[in-house]
C-alpha cells in the first residue's frame, strides 16, 4: 500500500535516527492513533519516520510529536501533517510516513540549527572521500 499526496520534498534531507513518539489526530478525540517511531531522515521542513504501525493513519492527518535532537537535549514538541504513507515488510517497523512540520513552537530555531549542522557534517564527509 502506498498513499501519496501532491506534496514533494522541498528541502535537502539528511540521515538521522531520532526516537519519536506522538499521535496522529483524527476528527474526534477517540479517533487519535498513538505511535512510537524513529526518524530515517530529517530536513528543515519535515522528516521521514519509521513507525510501529500505520493502521488508522491517513494522508493529510495532523500529527503531534515529541523528540530530542541529541541525547540529553530537552524535549522538542511539535505538530505536523502526514504527507505520505508506505508499508514495510520489516517486522519491527511496519511502515514509514512523511511528516511535514507545521509548528515547532519555540524550537524552530534549534531545529534549523541542528539540521544545518547535520547537512554540513554530511557535506564534509562526502568531500573528504
Amino acid at each position: 500500500m502506498t498513499l501519496e499526496s501532491s506534496e514533494r520534498r522541498r528541502d535537502e534531507r539528511v540521515p538521522l535516527k531520532l526516537p519519536v513518539s506522538g499521535k496522529c489526530i483524527g476528527t474526534t478525540r477517540s479517533d487519535s492513533h498513538p505511535f512510537q517511531g524513529e526518524t530515517r531522515d530529517v530536513s528543515f521542513g519535515g522528516f521521514c519516520l519509521k513507525v510501529d504501525s500505520i493502521n488508522g493513519y491517513a494522508v493529510g492527518q495532523k500529527v503531534r510529536f515529541r523528540t530530542r535532537l541529541h541525547p540529553g537535549d530537552f524535549l522538542i514538541k511539535g505538530h505536523g501533517r502526514v504527507c505520505w504513507l508506505h508499508t514495510l515488510s520489516d517486522p519491527h517497523w511496519l511502515g514509514t510516513m512523511g511528516v511535514m512540520l507545521t509548528s515547532l513552537r519555540r524550537y524552530s530555531t534549534l531545529w534549523h540549527e541542528r539540521v544545518e549542522d547535520r547537512i554540513q557534517q554530511l557535506h564534509k564527509t562526502t568531500e573528504s572521500t
